[in-house]
């Protein structure tokens, strides 16, 4: 399916891009779409970003991503890295004890808290103390309230940023006032970004969610419901591969990825899934690739091989760049994986190839190449029908 985002950026008082604005966009048609609801646009945003990936979408400078007042109660903001975004605080907001106390809890994390479309000193006092940066609005604010606000971010040691700077006029009496950073149409409009990903089944997020309700949940549970899904696993792993988490250790299963990640931060993710939109996926394609993941999870425990899991991930990650229509290099340098599933995805020679050439050679009816790799792994014909068909049916049991 295709996905869009926007960005546009924001400048220093040399003219040079330091920021991007990350703007949700569900089309090539570039403009705000005001029947989208502010929370739903940045919990799709957030998914994006994973899908694109963050350091492609800014050229590795920092992202200003719009939070409503019920993302920030949510603490959303943790799943983005601290060093490379902006929580930028809508002015829907309001400064309650409760939201000036999670802003706080962000700033002392590390994260930098900009106030957007800043009009009067009354849109900004009650935010004074938390705020690292205000966004003036120069078309709906006055040329006194803009005086007001210069005066009190000079008081307060607060930058500020003029947005909506369309003319040399309104860029140099930002200049005046003190503003340090610049957003508008007079330096460029957003610029949009058309991409493709694959869809979660909706079924897969609610069953995780409620599984994750239990303080005493079920990591086996968690684990079986995300690797039976594609989509949901490649998503999984490239969240867990963002430079917020910074993950020393490869990924060798899902099961790792879950303990390393914690429960908390995986149900805000799943939040963000439940809310994105998510168009039908080819069902039958999908199941194909998990009973393939099965069957050579079972040829590696036949065999004896100790990571079965990793011969599992292998099967499942071995069409993934023909559904995303990416180069299988680009998909695999982008996941956590170790060496090993790397090397046989991208065709080297090991122990987890050799597993997959099997499977692949046992849909295509390949005899010759079955009977070559099944003697070498010294696996009879019978045997394999059964591995396959135990596959088959725990596939079948998925949405049971």
């Amino acid at each position: 399916m295709d996905i869009f985002i926007a960005r546009q950026g924001i400048y220093d008082e040399d003219g040079k891009v330091v920021a991007y604005e990350l703007l949700y966009r569900n089309s090539l048609e570039n403009g705000y779409n005001p029947l989208i609801d502010d929370e739903v646009s940045t919990y799709k945003v957030i998914d994006n970003i994973s899908a694109f990936g963050l350091d492609i979408l800014t050229n590795k400078k920092r992202a200003f991503v719009n939070f409503s007042e019920e993302l920030i109660k949510k603490d959303i903001a943790t799943l983005l890295p601290k060093e490379n975004v902006v929580i930028e605080v809508l002015e829907t907001v309001n400064p309650s004890k409760e939201i000036i106390n999670k802003l706080l809890f962000l700033k002392e994390l590390g994260y930098y808290i900009a106030l957007d479309d800043v009009v009067d000193v009354e849109h900004m006092i009650n935010f004074i103390g938390v705020i690292d940066i205000i966004k003036v609005d120069f078309i709906l604010s006055t040329n006194k309230a803009r005086r007001d606000l210069a005066y009190l971010c000079k008081k307060y040691n607060i930058k500020m940023l003029g947005e909506k700077i369309e003319n040399s006029e309104a860029l140099n009496e930002a200049k005046e006032l003190g503003c340090v950073f610049f957003q508008g149409y007079y330096y460029s409009k957003p610029s949009i970004f058309l991409g493709k990903d694959i869809a979660v089944k909706n079924t897969s997020i609610f069953m995780l969610l409620v599984e994750l309700i239990k303080e005493d949940y079920d990591v086996d549970k968690v684990e079986y419901v995300i690797k039976t899904d594609i989509a949901l696993t490649y998503k999984f792993l490239k969240f867990i591969n963002s430079s917020y988490f910074n993950f020393l250790q490869e990924i060798k299963s899902i099961k790792q990825a879950i303990m390393l990640i914690g429960r908390e931060e995986l149900r805000k993710w799943l939040s963000i899934l439940s809310v994105a939109e998510m168009a039908s996926v080819n069902d039958g394609y999908a199941n194909s690739i998990i009973i393939r993941a099965k069957f050579c999870e079972e040829i590696a425990k036949i065999i004896h091989c100790e990571d079965s899991a990793s011969a599992f991930m292998v099967g499942l990650f071995s069409n993934l760049h023909l559904m995303i229509e990416k180069d299988i290099n680009y998909v695999v340098k982008e996941l956590p994986l170790n060496f090993e599933i790397k090397e046989a995805l991208l065709g080297g020679k090991n122990i987890f190839r050799d597993i997959l050439d099997l499977a692949l050679a046992y849909e295509n009816m390949e005899s010759d190449k079955i009977t070559k790799i099944r003697e070498k792994m010294s696996i009879s014909e019978g045997l394999l029908w059964k591995l396959y068909s135990k596959s088959i049916e725990w596939c079948g049991n998925i949405d049971n």
